[in-house]
């Protein structure tokens, strides 16, 4: 925002008189900071420029830092005197060091010491001599960076203000000042910006001159070498006034310091701050790492169906044998590098980690994705996070590889940590079938049919009445067929009445800007995972399977859960693209026989499934051994008239085998407490059995009662 006199940005105010009072009382705030030696403090400001920040404190520091503003500087000298991986330290802890290292020594003998080291690594500004009378300028490829594709694949810089037509026919800047107040009805106006701005660009800027581009205020996205004098082209639609340009380089990168509002700027009378932007340019050493930001369209390539481990060659060239948007990234890239896998559909979020494995040939270059993400990160958040608004793909995402600078690669990286626990190696203890029996109460015969079954068929739904131990039994079904209790393979849910296709598989859902985002659901992501690592077997488990809508729930993918049809496409209902649920998931459903008020499952979903039978397990080896390494007289008569009791429940024309009582009431215990005992019977038990009999009280009475005379 500006006036005829000053320029401010609107988030410091809305006039030039609230900018400066906002302004003033940050530096008033930094000064008391820096007084108190609280760096940190003064290190997470950011409304101001990191070295005019910098600059503040150092003059109330008293001696305590030293007066190097720079970050790229700071991590210069400090890296020439030992530090390891200043790119990852903090300033406050790189002044620090360097306070260390001076120790006793003149504050100013020793920063000339360090001026001295900087100017040794000094880069050169490029591969050519530099030409006397070399000017500097820094640059904005138009509103937002409208215009910087343009200038990229035009090999251009190019400005607006069409309406003064060609602008060589000014013949001094006042003249094109008093053009300007006249063409845009602003008489009041000095135009001093705009004015000198049109009449350097025609004027002043030379061949040979050096133009870096600005992304913003803090960013830089390329550097070029300027080889015309001003060009008037009528063949473009707008911004006509071009000057021809070598790029050398094209990324993105923190600028030393912020720079000025304007379209164009001459910084060459500040060659410590060219210097800086300089020394972001030289070429990375092997131990350097570079970062950047990978886009897949699932329509031609998916980065989330690609298997951990696995690479993609990626073609330099469109199928027109055009180069590929940003260009220069895919030459920069080196082998190691870190990337981020982003997916620009269905769903726009972060799906995976990579890393570069080949640098290209001239053809291609190579990707290998190192980690799925379980919990994918949404476009949202990442658009809606402060410190990200300059990254190069949200500049301008006409592109698939974009570049990224540390200080982004580790901020997304936090994001991505937050949902999305580091990898590593830990000991997961193995489980075998062994296990399982001795835990579940189940006989051998039917854990191997049952084993045999759910590999046949995929998908297994476990029925039977309440207190079988059908939620234990699947997690350790699934265990046991891992060979190790890897939670990582294993997902569950429960389904309700208000369970949707839209949680499930995929749906919108609201934002706290009160729109809709589209977001996966839980099977979509699950079945992404599996598909990344083909190799490992996966389990869904869906508890209380027959209260939700299963016809609702699974939509288009009732089809595809069935064996015969794992790792076939179809279209999703929202998005049309295509999906597929992968051969290595295997679906365990949990189902209560005994609960009236559910609905049988429909037919269509019913021969999918496959349907095993949980029955109490007291009289299975294993509850057997458990019953007698507890040495109790009352809880073995209990176990007996509850076996008794289930016959009766089994031969009862309104009951049946589906409702009689399980094993799990009366498991987990090391010791029998007879009030524990007591408490099963009364308000586990009872209960149920007056609600099977709920039309013969006398019945379910008689059948309590005589388990109650156990007890005293």
């Amino acid at each position: 925002m500006c006036d005829d006199a000053y320029a401010w940005y609107t988030k410091n105010g809305n006039t030039a008189q609230e900018a400066y009072k906002f302004v003033r009382g940050e530096i008033v705030k930094i000064a008391h900071l820096a007084r108190e030696g609280k760096w940190e403090a003064i290190d997470e400001i950011t409304t101001l420029g990191e070295v005019f920040k910098w600059k503040i404190a150092f003059l109330y520091s008293d001696g305590q830092l030293i007066p190097v503003y720079n970050r790229s500087m700071l991590e210069t000298v400090t890296e020439k005197l030992g530090m390891d991986e200043p790119k990852k330290k903090s300033i406050p802890y790189m002044q620090r060091y360097l306070l260390q290292r001076k120790g006793a020594e003149d504050l100013f003998t020793f920063y000339d010491q360090l001026r001295q080291l900087i100017g040794k690594t000094k880069v050169k500004s490029s591969s050519e001599d530099v030409n006397a009378g070399q000017k500097f300028w820094m640059y904005a490829p138009g509103e937002s960076g409208s215009k910087w594709s343009r200038c990229q694949h035009d090999h251009i810089i190019c400005i607006g203000w069409e309406e003064l037509g060609d602008l060589s026919q000014y013949d001094s800047l006042e003249h094109v000042r008093e053009q300007m107040k006249k063409i845009y009805g602003k008489p009041g106006s000095s135009f001093k910006n705009d004015g000198l701005a049109v009449w350097e660009f025609v004027h002043v800027i030379k061949p040979g001159d050096v133009i870096y581009v600005k992304s913003g205020i803090s960013k830089i996205v390329g550097r070029g070498i300027v080889k015309s004098d001003y060009i008037y082209d009528e063949s473009y639609e707008d911004f006509q006034n071009v000057r021809k340009v070598e790029w050398t380089h094209v990324g993105m990168w923190d600028a030393p310091h912020n720079s000025a509002l304007k379209t164009l700027t001459d910084i060459t009378k500040y060659p410590e701050y060219v210097q800086g932007i300089e020394s972001l340019f030289h070429t990375p050493s092997d131990s350097e790492k570079r970062y950047w930001w990978l886009v897949s369209n699932p329509k031609i390539w998916s980065m989330n169906d690609l298997a951990v481990g696995s690479a993609v060659r990626y073609n330099l060239y469109n199928d027109n044998g055009k180069p590929r948007r940003i260009f220069q990234n895919f030459l920069d890239a080196k082998v190691g590098d870190a990337v981020i896998g982003y997916e620009s559909t269905p769903v726009k979020q972060i799906v995976a980690l990579a890393k570069v494995s080949k640098e290209q040939d001239g053809e291609t270059i190579e990707f290998v994705k190192t980690e799925a993400l379980k919990n994918p990160v949404d476009f949202a958040t990442v658009k809606a996070t402060e410190e990200l608004k300059d990254m190069q793909f949200l500049s301008n995402p006409q592109g698939s590889f974009f570049s990224l600078a540390a200080t982004e690669y580790e901020l997304l990286l936090d994001i991505i940590r937050e949902t999305n626990i580091t990898p590593v190696e830990k000991h997961i203890e193995t489980y075998t079938k062994d296990k399982f029996l001795s835990e579940v109460f189940m006989d051998e015969s039917s854990y191997d049919s049952l084993v045999a079954l759910l590999n046949l068929k995929k998908n297994v739904i476990l029925q039977g009445a309440p207190g079988v131990g059908k939620t234990f039994t699947a997690k350790r079904l699934a265990y046991s067929m891992l060979g190790r209790k890897d939670e990582e393979q294993v997902e569950m849910v429960q389904f309700h009445q208000n369970f949707s296709y839209e949680d499930f598989i995929m749906g919108y859902k609201p934002t706290e800007e009160g729109g809709f985002v589209l977001k996966p659901g839980i099977f979509y992501n699950f079945c992404k995972k599996a598909k990344s690592n083909p190799d490992k077997k996966y389990f869904f488990i869906i508890d209380e399977i027959n209260r939700g809508n299963l016809s609702k729930i699974f939509g288009e993918l009732l089809m595809l859960i069935e064996n015969g049809y794992r790792g076939k496409n179809i279209k999703l209902a929202y998005t049309g693209d295509d999906f597929t649920v992968p051969e290595n998931i295997y679906i365990i459903g949990m189902m209560n026989t005994a609960d009236r008020s559910l609905a049988m499952i429909d037919y269509a979903l019913r021969r999918r499934f496959s349907f095993f039978e949980m029955k109490p397990g007291f009289s299975t080896n294993g509850f057997r051994k458990y019953q007698s390494d507890l040495h109790n007289e009352t809880f073995d008569k209990v176990i007996e008239a509850i076996e008794n009791l289930n016959k009766v429940i089994a031969h009862d024309d309104a009951l049946g085998a589906g409702f009689c009582i399980g094993h799990s009431y009366f498991c987990n215990q090391k010791a029998i407490d007879k009030m524990w005992l007591e408490n099963v019977i009364n308000y586990d038990i009872a209960p149920m059995l007056k609600e099977y009999w709920f039309d013969d009280p006398q019945k379910s009475k008689m059948q309590i009662d005589m388990i109650k005379s156990l007890l005293s």
